[in-house]
């Protein structure tokens, strides 16, 4: 990571769960308004099926007129790790995404899909376009 630049620094809160701060990094697709366009605190609504989400993907990825982003989350500093980890083990224990409560104009759905640093990268995002 310390070769990407984040592209947006702020809070992600799930009540009753976690909240950190957390930085954002590039992974595929375009980022033109990813920083102006997250709030300040992302809040996480509730949690999704993966397939629901993957069905949806692959709706999105046959639209000409959708884009496909991928960003990767990490704790701003190792003091936010424990509340990070916190948030990834609640959605990973329970076979679930994360569905984010507060989007806006440009950003039509925004998911946390919980990965280990061993999970392979689910085909459905692939291929990567920008850093990876």
């Amino acid at each position: 990571l310390s070769r990407l630049n984040t592209i947006w620094k702020g809070f992600i809160n799930m009540q009753s769960v976690a909240k950190f701060v957390t930085k954002a990094y590039p992974v595929s697709g375009c980022f033109d308004y990813l920083s102006e366009d997250l709030p300040d605190t992302i809040h996480i609504g509730g949690r999704i099926l993966p397939k629901t989400v993957w069905e949806y993907v692959g709706k999105l990825k046959s639209s000409l007129s959708k884009e496909l982003c991928l960003i990767r989350f990490h704790p701003a500093t190792e003091e936010e790790e424990v509340a990070y980890i916190s948030l990834y083990s609640y959605f990973s224990s329970r076979g679930r995404f994360g569905v984010v409560a507060n989007t806006n104009r440009h950003i039509k759905d925004l998911y946390l899909i919980p990965l280990s640093s061993k999970d392979p990268i689910p085909s459905k995002l692939l291929p990567f376009e920008g850093p990876g």
